[in-house]
């Protein structure tokens, strides 16, 4: 007989738990060993039971979820922790990860989804509900627009006007076309905002763009 894996839950929400009671008794490949309303509760459960994995809510009575996971993670490193949450900033997200979560996951994940992506995290892998991961996509994609918004040859003919060099010589230096530069150069300033050669220049530096 196939041995279920041990999942204690840490959530004060009655419907909540229920959900989760519900769907683990129905399920062949998980078993509910624990169901604690607080973090104060779940570590003094651990100590006592086996359990393979927990589903930790961060908003918690007394101790935070978010506070229980580095406890967690330091006292019983062989547990792996989900985060089960409404919550699905980016910030959150990437400071529990760096805590050595194994997955965070939303509430509003259906039960099949759940249940797939709480096999995943057993076999290693470190799922994120899909609109977490497509957020934190989202967010990196524009933070890095905000600090590099230029493409690689926009900054090979920045730095090469830092340098001095007019339309031609930047065209002989990188072979292209003067009528080219002129293009990167108008979209320069388009991305950076700005008027003129000064104005590209000093936000370039406050950007950190020139070499």
């Amino acid at each position: 007989m196939k041995k279920k894996i041990s999942i204690m839950v840490v959530e004060d929400r009655p419907v909540i738990q229920q959900r989760l009671s519900d769907l683990f008794a129905r399920e062949s490949n998980f078993t509910l060993c624990a169901l604690c309303t607080s973090a104060e509760d779940a570590i003094e459960r651990l100590s006592e039971i086996f359990c393979e994995l927990i589903m930790v809510d961060l908003e918690l009575p007394g101790i935070s979820g978010e506070e229980l996971i580095p406890i967690v993670r330091s006292r019983f490193p062989q547990i792996k922790i989900v985060v089960f949450t409404v919550f699905e900033d980016q910030a959150r997200i990437v400071r529990l990860m760096k805590c050595g979560i194994d997955g965070y996951l939303l509430k509003d994940t259906s039960d099949d989804l759940l249940l797939a992506e709480l096999t995943v995290i057993m076999l290693g892998g470190a799922p994120l509900s899909p609109r977490v991961a497509r957020k934190i996509l989202d967010d990196t994609d524009e933070s890095s627009f905000e600090k590099n918004p230029l493409s690689e040859r926009e900054l090979e003919v920045l730095n090469l006007i830092s340098l001095g060099l007019n339309y031609k010589e930047i065209a002989d230096d990188i072979e292209i076309s003067p009528n080219t530069v002129r293009v990167h150069i108008s979209s320069i300033y388009e991305k950076l905002e700005t008027g003129n050669k000064v104005e590209t220049l000093n936000r370039a530096r406050q950007l950190g763009l020139l070499n």
